[in-house]
């Protein structure tokens, strides 16, 4: 049996990071998490995770909007999966739709806070056997 993929969660929200994290785990995946955009950008580089879920609007000096652009500039890291996240919807009272539109957020998928954590497992899953089953993940 494959190592776990390695999903890495960047949000400012310290109970959501708890929930995305309690959620993952239980659904078999080894977890890492960062609470703001400059560890993520950091951990990414460190440990290469099969998957970032990236809080695209951190109150942080670092937003996820930068972790975006310095992850898909860097040819060792660019392939990456990202599933962006946020609550930039009901702040701002748009409607938001874009999945993988690159000119946008440069993410390969969105969801709205709050994120429907079974239609997110499917996605990361969907997302992960495009490229994992690669690097020695057979288990999903």
């Amino acid at each position: 049996m494959g190592k776990p993929p390695k999903i890495l969660i960047v949000d400012d929200n310290q109970d959501l990071l708890f929930t995305m994290e309690t959620f993952l785990k239980r659904n078999g995946f080894d977890v890492l998490t960062a609470d703001d955009g400059q560890k993520g950008l950091a951990l990414i580089k460190e440990s290469h995770p099969d998957l970032v879920l990236l809080d695209i609007m951190m109150e942080t000096t670092f937003s996820g909007l930068d972790v975006c652009k310095a992850v898909r500039s860097d040819a060792d890291l660019n392939d990456i999966p990202i599933i962006g996240i946020s609550g930039i919807g009901d702040e701002m009272g748009i409607q938001i739709d874009k999945w993988g539109d690159d000119d946008y957020f440069s993410v390969d998928e969105f969801f709205e806070k709050p994120v429907d954590r079974e239609k997110l497992l499917e996605r990361i899953k969907v997302r992960l056997k495009k490229g994992v089953i690669k690097r020695g993940h057979p288990d999903l």
